[in-house]
């Protein structure tokens, strides 16, 4: 562990005893602390002298990807980086998966042309390829072509379940036709009966990563009929468990499909053909893809906000990422703070995490977090960012081993991703700004942790819900265990989970799952990129969405093989889905704000009175929505 020391270029470095104020060694390993001082002086350094290198052509391409052509080519930086990973996977025949950002319809031709392989067009004329990494920069150099990155990863949010019950969940699945617990604990049931609804004349619709199973649902009776967009079944199957809880729920909605996870372009369209040509009144997704900003509504965002114009309801997983709450979060955002060291040699100013008087220039990495992706944005308009700030991640003997810097001079992303390496331990982050404005800044190691590690101190904060499940008209849903809770611990070391079973959601005695993504949602632009508050990007500044909006079920029985039980907010949300398709099947006429001001006036309170960042304003049960949506008991 090292500490950034604030010097001047040709001044003298800080004492090993000013060191170590923040580096969590002990003062008795000066030597060690000296070496570790040295690694990262000289990692950072050999990086940003790339950076300072970048040709026309590598300014469009992610830092990842030059970094990588560079080590190969250069057998001299290689030796100064002996344990950094660029994080991009290169095939044995030497190409690497994109996402290329183009104009018009020729770039597509070019990939093959320089033997690649196109994987999808999107119809903004949107990439994704394998394509040689010996080409990149051919094809980064066109005129057509803004921006070369590696494919943009994604998540569904769902969690292993406990194996003790998968086993005894599996056994019932070979027996009978399962049920979603959802069903009782959130009241689907005895509302069916009561009120006569069962979601006919509704159509929902899934988003996922795909239907495997599809048919073996079907021949089990566990599904009907299923609408798939055309060459959009995907692969894997979330979304075949997903929907088996909306038929438990609404079992006479017509059901239709499409996969989120072709690329994030594709993503964004099927949401909008779902609605134009699937006229699906109801979408639900458990999806996301680590670049979405939480700070502006981008491209997924911007889908969902187009579907809920035109009249949709749509619901997504708030997310697994943890909650400030149960010290469960992998998450910190705050103004940046410019530290009062850095590391001598190295352009730019550390971010300093500690607001006390003592400098920390890093935040540790919990032995959970192996193998994680972690994100840096900052409040720069999408698309637009002139400030530039980058990621490093660091060993426990000061070596870089994986970074993200790419450079943001006007026209690039407020973003920089990098994985923490898959095994060891002592790892910590930091974010360097290199130049520009100091900006509000949102670091997530996603679904891991942020520790307490010598002197080091864990900085975290609410707020990790965000994407395209915050967009103002959405349905963000958290997650809360209809059976028994969530037992396996996330992290070694974590307490245990209150004992279950729950008699259900309704209970008292419930609580909502560990991993349950938080809020609240600070936004700072428009769709468009404009400011909300112009000259104020800070925390002071933008506008706040109350996000999660509502809490539904997981921990729930599917006949899906892996999904036995189904936990996570990617369980929740299709709940939550079934439950507005039988306030629609009683009263066809209502409207959006109607729907949601039902579900959220009913809803049963989990936390502190009223709205609160793990599970918004509570649980949603049916009977109670639809009383007060004003749909008549039959």
């Amino acid at each position: 562990m090292v500490r950034f020391s604030r010097v001047a270029a040709h001044a003298v470095p800080l004492t090993v005893g000013a060191l170590l104020l923040t580096t969590g060694v002990s003062a008795a390993q000066p030597s060690t602390v000296d070496a570790a001082a040295a690694r990262t002086e000289a990692g950072i350094s050999a990086l940003q002298s790339i950076k300072k290198s970048l040709s026309p052509a590598e300014r469009k391409q992610s830092s990842q990807l030059v970094v990588e052509k560079r080590l190969r080519a250069d057998r001299s930086l290689a030796a100064k980086l002996p344990e950094y990973r660029s994080g991009v996977g290169v095939s044995a025949t030497g190409t690497v998966s994109v996402d290329i950002a183009a104009h018009g319809t020729a770039v597509a031709n070019a990939v093959t042309a320089a033997g690649g392989a196109v994987r999808s067009v999107s119809p903004d004329g949107a990439v994704r390829a394998d394509l040689p990494l010996s080409a990149l920069d051919a094809i980064a150099a066109r005129a057509d072509v803004a921006e070369v990155k590696p494919a943009a990863q994604a998540t569904t949010w769902s969690e292993p379940g406990n194996r003790d019950a998968r086993k005894a969940v599996a056994a019932q699945a070979d027996a009978a036709t399962q049920v979603s617990e959802g069903d009782k604990a959130h009241g689907a049931d005895t509302a069916r009966a009561t009120y006569g609804v069962s979601g006919s004349g509704v159509k929902v619709c899934v988003l996922s990563d795909g239907v495997d199973s599809l048919a073996k649902s079907q021949a089990a009776g566990e599904l009907p009929a299923v609408d798939v967009l055309s060459g959009q079944k995907g692969s894997g199957d979330e979304g075949t468990a997903m929907l088996e809880i909306i038929h438990d729920l609404a079992p006479n909605a017509t059901l239709g499909f499409a996969t989120a996870f072709t690329s994030e372009a594709s993503f964004a369209a099927n949401i909008r053909a779902l609605r134009s040509t699937g006229n699906c009144r109801i979408i639900v997704d458990d999806v996301s893809y680590f670049d979405e900003s939480p700070f502006q509504d981008t491209q997924v965002a911007q889908a969902v906000n187009d579907v809920t114009a035109a009249g949709a309801l749509y619901f997504s997983s708030a997310g697994n990422s943890g909650n400030a709450t149960d010290g469960t979060s992998g998450y910190y955002e705050g103004d940046f703070r410019a530290s009062s060291s850095k590391i001598s040699g190295v352009t730019g100013t550390p971010h300093d995490f500690d607001p006390s008087s003592t400098t920390q220039n890093f935040d540790a990495l919990s032995a959970g977090s192996l193998g994680r992706p972690v994100t840096l944005f900052w409040s720069d308009p999408w698309g637009r960012s002139a400030n530039d700030y980058d990621l490093f991640i660091l060993n426990s003997s000061g070596s870089v081993v994986a970074s993200s810097e790419n450079a943001q001079s006007g026209s690039q992303n407020p973003y920089e991703i990098a994985s923490v390496p898959t095994s060891g331990s002592g790892y910590k982050v930091a974010v360097v700004k290199y130049s520009g404005a100091d900006r509000f800044i949102a670091l997530n190691v996603i679904r891991g942790r942020f520790v307490a590690s010598g002197s080091l101190k864990a900085f975290s904060t609410n707020g990790v819900t965000n994407g395209h499940s915050a967009a103002v008209n959405a349905f963000s849903v958290a997650a809360a265990p209809a059976a028994g809770a969530f037992t396996r611990p996330l992290e070694t070391g974590d307490p245990a989970n209150p004992a279950g079973p729950y008699p259900g959601l309704y209970s008292a005695s419930s609580k909502w799952e560990r991993f349950s993504s938080d809020g609240k949602r600070r936004l700072f632009y428009n769709a468009d990129g404009s400011a909300i508050t112009p000259g104020n990007v800070s925390s002071t500044g933008g506008t706040v969405r109350n996000k999660p909006d509502i809490t539904a079920a997981d921990g729930v029985a599917t006949s899906v093989t892996g999904f036995q039980p189904f936990f996570g907010t990617s369980a929740a949300a299709p709940h939550a889905a079934a439950i507005a398709a039988l306030l629609l099947s009683g009263k066809p006429t209502a409207t959006p704000a109607q729907i949601r001001s039902a579900l959220l006036s009913s809803a049963i309170d989990l936390g502190t009175p009223g709205f609160d960042t793990v599970t918004g304003t509570g649980v949603i049960m049916a009977g109670p929505a639809l009383a007060a949506l004003g749909v008549a008991a039959k």
